[in-house]
């Protein structure tokens, strides 16, 4: 008996709007995935499509998985059988990331509680076993918003930071000196500027006043603009927009401190964001475990496990947002950080460890 796939899109509002260069967030935008087998065992996964980011939306994304995903559960009945499924479809898989991923997570969450062990167990990925500190994260907001939220996080302790750029030099250097007094500060442009001479120009004032590196400054995979952005800063460029397949990492020319930015979702799945990892890792680059805005406890649980494979390569974590930010966040138990900025190691249990509760439950289709 072929395993039964439910679909859902939760519009969960925010408890505030999330702003940067490239969006304004004021509700989650993602999609949900359901598989139980004939036996009754359920596993659940989740994608976050963004236009912006790998050209999905959450209805494509929904009618992929609505005309797709059946077959393919169908034709997947374990973890062998699911990597040589991907291997077989990257094109497809490069076209439609973020709801591939929503169905691998699912996939192998219900391959994992079959074994009654956990996903890292499953895919022979060492867990974490100590909690880690996570980056405080700053939208683009008014002044007043942005130094209450710095000293909510600086009161907990958060001192690495991302700052995402409202493009006015005077304010996002202002920024960075109050930011830097604490840690390590980077800056996130979401693909501010047209060249790289404006990208030099924008930059200048926050470079010297503390930050290291700098997320996409340019347009996506404008390679020779990055390069100089680099050169003409000083600053380190995290790739995010610009890393979404192992090819875009290859792209990348050597002799420029390139840090690659991982999110599960945009490289469509667990086991490719492994691939990339390890990629990453042989080049000898620092790696980020990203998150997209509003994605819930699920989608930080995988975070987890991104987290435990970058090892000693990881410089920074950026998911667990899902419970502070989501006006409801419909997994438990919640995959996040406490006050001080701290998240725990993975919960305890098969698969992913989280389920929905009963609102999240009543959402499948």
């Amino acid at each position: 008996m072929p395993p039964k796939v439910s679909l859902a899109s939760l519009d969960i509002p925010f408890r505030h709007a999330f702003a940067h260069a490239s969006a304004v967030r004021r509700r989650a935008a993602n999609v949900l995935v359901r598989v139980e087998d004939g036996a009754g065992c359920v596993g659940y996964g989740e994608g976050s499509p963004r236009a912006y980011v790998t050209g999905e939306t959450v209805e494509g994304a929904m009618a992929f998985l609505a005309d797709r995903a059946s077959s393919i559960a169908a034709e997947v009945g374990d973890v062998d059988q699911l990597r040589r499924w991907l291997a077989a479809h990257e094109p497809l898989v490069d076209a439609r990331p973020s709801a591939v991923c929503a169905l691998e997570m699912a996939l192998l969450d219900l391959f994992a509680r079959r074994a009654g062990r956990s996903v890292e167990a499953l895919l022979g990925v060492a867990p974490l076993t100590t909690p880690m500190q996570v980056s405080a994260v700053y939208g683009v907001r008014s002044n007043m918003a942005f130094h209450v939220l710095a000293w909510r996080f600086g009161r907990a302790g958060l001192g690495d930071a991302k700052l995402k750029l409202t493009g006015r030099p005077e304010i996002d250097g202002a920024r960075v000196r109050r930011l830097a007094r604490r840690g390590p500060v980077r800056l996130d442009a979401n693909n501010l500027w047209p060249d790289a001479r404006s990208a030099i120009a924008g930059l200048t004032v926050a470079a010297s006043a503390g930050a290291w590196a700098v997320e996409e400054p340019v347009a996506a995979r404008d390679w020779p603009a990055m390069v100089a952005a680099a050169r003409g800063t000083g600053l380190a460029i995290v790739l995010d927009e610009s890393f979404l397949t192992l090819h875009d990492l290859e792209a990348a020319p050597s002799g420029t401190r390139w840090i690659a930015n991982v999110r599960v979702s945009k490289l469509g799945g667990v086991m490719r964001t492994l691939a990339a990892i390890a990629a990453a890792r042989a080049r000898g680059l620092p790696l980020i475990v990203g998150a997209h805005v509003g994605e819930t406890s699920l989608a930080a649980r995988a975070g987890l496990l991104a987290a435990a494979a970058c090892g000693e390569a990881l410089r920074a974590v950026e998911i667990g947002y899902g419970p502070h930010l989501l006006a409801h966040d419909p997994f438990v138990p919640a995959v996040s950080f406490d006050r001080r900025g701290m998240m725990d190691p993975p919960p305890a249990g098969p698969g992913w460890g989280v389920a929905p509760d009963a609102a999240g439950a009543g959402a499948f289709s």
